[in-house]
């Protein structure tokens, strides 16, 4: 009996230390829960007519009026004037689309 005693003493001792060091630990948000690291953007679509700038080539939409720097000018410079589908990742630091591929629209 004495025995069953001291395992329940226990229990309840280790019990009570664990919600203790749960209630006193800081609740973080959760972003500030998130891992520190980046992942990778993720791919978008975009449409619109490629067009030469100088050296390089831009997707304009004329539904947003906007236009984007492409980052693969060689890839580009086959669908010149051209309405396409381009797929990769924004970089809006730089206005600029990392292409992953391009398709004419038809």
């Amino acid at each position: 009996m004495q025995r069953n005693f001291f395992s329940l003493a226990g229990f309840v001792t280790l019990f009570c230390l664990m919600a203790f060091w749960l209630m006193a630990a800081p609740i973080q948000p959760a972003a500030l829960a998130m891992p520190r690291f980046q992942t990778q953007p993720q791919a978008e679509t975009f449409f619109g007519t490629i067009l030469r700038n100088g050296h390089n080539f831009v997707l304009s939409d004329s539904a947003t009026k906007s236009k984007y720097t492409l980052d693969n000018p060689r890839m580009a410079s086959r669908y010149e004037g051209t309405t396409v589908k381009v797929t990769g990742t924004i970089d809006m630091a730089s206005n600029s689309i990392h292409v992953e591929a391009i398709q004419p629209i038809v």
